[in-house]
């Protein structure tokens, strides 16, 4: 069976970016796994952050990382690009799953279709860092005289039942035009399924209060979103994410995110 890692993780750094560069190498048109739900590709994984630039989910090294240089982050500012450069690698960048369905499906047709690519997934060729499912929440407010501040956890879940959850802090900084922003990622080690989607239950409950709130939830794949009554669905065409579930209220959210969990560990205890 390949796993992601391991529950010890990698014990060279260096030798799992190597690795992790060969292991994405792969034509997913010949990954023939004949479902009514097919895996299509893959995209570097992006949180989905409100920003002028991508923070990507990343495996920083000792899992933590801090971004103070603000704007100049910004993909096509050349001081900003080349230190951004200096110290993000591909290699490090948890990917993200694109699927695509039979139109007709339901939701029923749609979940066993899915069961049926996860059952054959880890015999398959499909890269062993690429997660077969991922939920993000995101929250964001004003947190001190009209400055935004955005706080994304995101879980990601294999089908060798292990699972990461990440998490992102990011505050609009002091200058006048509020766009210099500081962020903060933290990463977890890898852990069972069932531990982690307990943690996302448990940081649930804790959303940071701040004025104007809004919440969001985003999944992938983005078909089980129709499991959400609650939210708001809108298309987010600049995310890799596609579609965001948006709330006006925290106890909407976490409801619908507790039917969103229990599906996937349903999901995960099948396959």
């Amino acid at each position: 069976m390949k796993v992601v890692g391991s529950l010890e993780e990698f014990t060279t750094f260096h030798f799992s970016n190597i690795w992790g560069s060969l292991r994405n190498l792969i034509d997913f048109e010949k990954v023939e796994i004949p479902t009514s739900v097919r895996l299509v590709g893959s995209v570097h994984g992006e949180f989905p952050v409100d920003a002028y630039f991508p923070i990507f989910l990343e495996i920083s090294k000792d899992y933590v990382r801090e971004d103070l240089s603000g704007r100049f982050s910004c993909a096509g500012m050349d001081l900003g690009q080349k230190y951004y450069d200096s110290y993000w690698h591909p290699a490090r960048t948890i990917p993200l799953p694109l699927f695509e369905n039979d139109p007709e499906l339901g939701v029923h047709g749609f979940l066993e279709g899915y069961c049926q690519l996860l059952d054959r997934w880890i015999d398959s060729p499909i890269p062993d860092n690429l997660p077969c499912a991922a939920i993000a929440i995101k929250t964001k407010g004003n947190y001190c005289e009209e400055r935004e501040a955005q706080w994304i956890l995101v879980l990601l879940l294999w089908p060798n039942n292990s699972a990461r959850v990440l998490a992102l802090e990011l505050f609009e900084g002091a200058l006048e035009d509020c766009i210099s922003p500081e962020w903060y990622l933290n990463v977890s080690k890898l852990m069972p399924v069932d531990t982690a989607i307990e943690e996302i239950r448990k940081s649930s409950m804790n959303l940071p209060k701040w004025e104007r709130p809004s919440s969001s939830l985003f999944v992938q794949p983005v078909f089980l979103g129709c499991i959400l009554n609650n939210g708001k669905k809108e298309s987010n065409e600049v995310s890799h994410w596609k579609h965001e579930w948006v709330y006006d209220r925290n106890d909407k959210l976490i409801e619908d995110l507790s039917l969103l969990l229990d599906e996937f560990h349903s999901i995960m205890d099948h396959s």
